[in-house]
């Protein structure tokens, strides 16, 4: 089988990312540069590069032009109940927090449908940034009812949210359930976590239930996109 000329140029410049002659941030050479160094047409490189983008080994920027991507440091599995520390320090980064906000408010009518209460019942609100190393990686905005925790209690405890539940409370998470939504400029959670106008954000919205599937807790959880990629395993039926 022959080769066509847009395979050739896709293959060099995969070639030249394993190589680390291209490495992940760095501008492609001009169309015209790698067309001449593969004595191939303009055209050809325009359609590879624009099926390196489709493939996500590369990237297109409107103002920069083409480049490879760059690599997300952290993989975050949809499939099992991981903490974001422990998602961090798995790479090899610190895990630290930096709070934004304690407080105990009157449920809302969304409060209380999500978490089971009667509303106007206090529910505990922590407003938190999780760091990798100083850097902000996740925005947290978690609810759950004051009568399991309140914010005396978990500022007593080791940070660790459903450590906290479990102790005060006797309850222990089961499952989860999960949405994924993709997020674009928010300026309040993207100015927290450093994120340019041009980058999104993952938004996982979670509600956990105990083994009597009553809910304990629900949470907001903002990723940096260029930071977190998600990862399952989905069984045929």
């Amino acid at each position: 089988m022959e080769l066509t000329s847009v395979y050739k140029v896709k293959e060099w410049l995969i070639q030249e990312i394993n190589a680390r002659a291209l490495k992940p941030g760095d501008a492609l050479p001009s169309n015209l540069a790698v067309a001449r160094k593969l004595n191939v047409k303009t055209d050809d490189v325009y359609d590879a590069v624009d099926e390196l983008i489709t493939e996500q080994v590369l990237s297109n920027n409107l103002e920069e032009g083409a480049s490879v991507k760059t690599l997300h440091p952290f993989f975050y599995p949809l499939d099992e109940l991981v903490s974001i520390s422990k998602m961090i320090e798995n790479q090899g980064y610190h895990a630290s927090t930096e709070y934004i906000s304690l407080d105990e408010k009157p449920a809302t009518s969304l409060d209380a449908q999500r978490l089971n209460l009667p509303e106007k019942a206090l529910v505990t609100i922590i407003e938190r940034v999780r760091m990798a190393d100083r850097m902000p990686v996740v925005y947290c905005l978690d609810k759950l009812p004051a009568e399991d925790l309140t914010c005396a209690q978990y500022q007593n405890s080791d940070e660790s949210l459903l450590n906290a539940i479990e102790y005060y409370a006797s309850k222990k998470v089961a499952y989860a359930e999960t949405e994924i939504e993709a997020i674009g400029y928010e300026p309040h959670i993207s100015d927290i976590l450093d994120a340019s106008p041009h980058e999104g954000l993952m938004l996982l919205k979670l509600i956990h239930y105990d083994k009597n599937d009553q809910p304990i807790l629900y949470s907001f959880n903002y990723f940096k996109s260029s930071l977190v990629k998600f990862k399952t395993v989905r069984n045929s039926i």
